[in-house]
């Protein structure tokens, strides 16, 4: 049966040759597109839960309204508003921290969990002036909770807690203030009051607009500068399982009035647009069954109307119906299989050279070449798919060959 459907393909090699050409460019493109598209969400998604928390807990925003006080003064609601409430809450204090300290501590999904302080600065040096964030961490449990020091390309998390006002900041926001690394520059708190620090550290994280506001210090530090001796604004929780981020957040969330979020929700943009991308490879997909199938099919098909005499010829000397449509789904799976098992290995190499091109300009470590995954999932749909597409393309032809009875073809003929 095999050497039956070798020796039809031969029968037409251009056809043959130019389908084969299609299976082996639709597997390759499939494996480099996908390889691309997902290298580059692969590396965001990875910053994304290993450089923060996989939850924060924090103050819930309040906006004011006329139903926030209703029944508060009155309690039959009879309350008259000259100029009606509005307006949002400012404070950012987690009044539970402590309660939430323990109830972490006690459950058994949580790996680590770290108080934080994020206050907005000025950050000064001589006549430059940048605003940005300035983050209070505890430094030996974040580097429990995120990843961040794999990005401090020059110093370590652990300077803070040499003592002192000591700060390390992103590499776009030096660049704006022109400082440098154990430079003494002043951070303007919201009262206005100038406090110095000591830079000990720089944090590439491959976004400049991140970079341009970032800045660490210890929880103490920015607690002193802002004023704000034992306030905590945000508790961040590194679970055990990241996948359980979104169902502990939602659960978290049914017995406190604090804003608990996971990494899912605080990142929904990206990941919309993560979705998009799949929607596109998705299509790109459909496009290349169709591309393969259509050769597969077309090529089937006329083999089918050009071998009918040879077809009845086998029905008469005793193959069955079957016989017949398994010889054609030979020729599909043939030209699948190779086809496939080429252009995965064409896809690979052409991955391989596109993760050694350097992309230009000033890239952290890690984003300076291009972001191409090697997931074996990739192989395996691509594989999948181009067979998968044989069969079904060949299916139809062959069906229609084995459905001839060999007395209408000596009629015809």
């Amino acid at each position: 049966m095999l050497f039956l459907a070798l020796k039809q393909l031969r029968a037409r090699p251009r056809q043959t040759i130019l389908t084969f050409i299609a299976i082996i460019l639709g597997s390759t493109g499939y494996v480099v597109f996908s390889g691309l598209m997902l290298g580059f969400q692969d590396r965001i998604l990875d910053s994304l839960i290993n450089n923060d928390a996989h939850i924060k807990i924090s103050a819930r925003d309040q906006v004011i309204d006329r139903e926030t006080f209703r029944e508060v003064f009155f309690t039959d609601g009879g309350l008259k508003w000259a100029v009606p409430p509005s307006g949002k809450t400012d404070s950012t204090k987690l009044n539970g921290a402590q309660i939430w300290y323990q109830r972490l501590s006690q459950d058994p999904r949580v790996e680590a969990f770290e108080p934080q302080l994020s206050r907005q600065v000025i950050y000064v040096r001589g006549r430059f002036t940048v605003p940005g964030n300035l983050n209070g961490v505890v430094p030996t449990k974040h580097l429990k909770l995120t990843n961040i020091e794999k990005s401090i390309v020059n110093g370590s998390l652990m300077d803070l807690n040499r003592g002192g006002a000591m700060v390390i900041l992103g590499q776009e926001l030096l660049n704006r203030l022109g400082a440098r690394v154990g430079e003494t520059i002043h951070v303007v708190a919201s009262d206005g009051t100038k406090h110095p620090v000591k830079i000990v550290g720089i944090v590439r994280l491959g976004s400049r607009m991140i970079e341009a506001t970032l800045g660490f210090a210890s929880l103490e530090t920015v607690q002193n500068v802002s004023g704000s001796a034992g306030e905590v604004s945000v508790v961040g929780v590194r679970l055990k399982d990241v996948s359980l981020a979104e169902s502990v957040a939602q659960e978290w969330a049914n017995y406190t009035n604090d804003k608990v979020e996971s990494w899912q929700k605080a990142n929904e943009s990206i990941l919309s647009v993560f979705f998009t991308q799949d929607l596109v490879r998705n299509i790109t997909t459909l496009t290349i069954i169709l591309v393969v199938s259509f050769g597969i099919y077309n090529i089937l098909n006329m083999v089918v109307n050009q071998k009918k005499k040879e077809i009845a010829i086998l029905r008469s000397i005793g193959y069955s119906r079957s016989d017949v449509v398994v010889l054609f789904l030979y020729q599909g799976l043939l030209l699948g299989f190779t086809g496939a098992v080429l252009g995965l290995v064409i896809g690979y190499l052409i991955c391989q050279y596109l993760s050694t091109i350097t992309l230009p300009g000033n890239q952290p470590i890690g984003f300076n070449k291009l972001l191409i995954s090697f997931k074996y999932q990739i192989y395996i749909r691509a594989f999948l798919i181009s067979c998968g597409a044989s069969v079904l393309a060949s299916y139809f032809p062959a069906r229609a060959a084995g459905r001839l009875a060999p007395i209408e073809v000596i009629r015809q003929s």
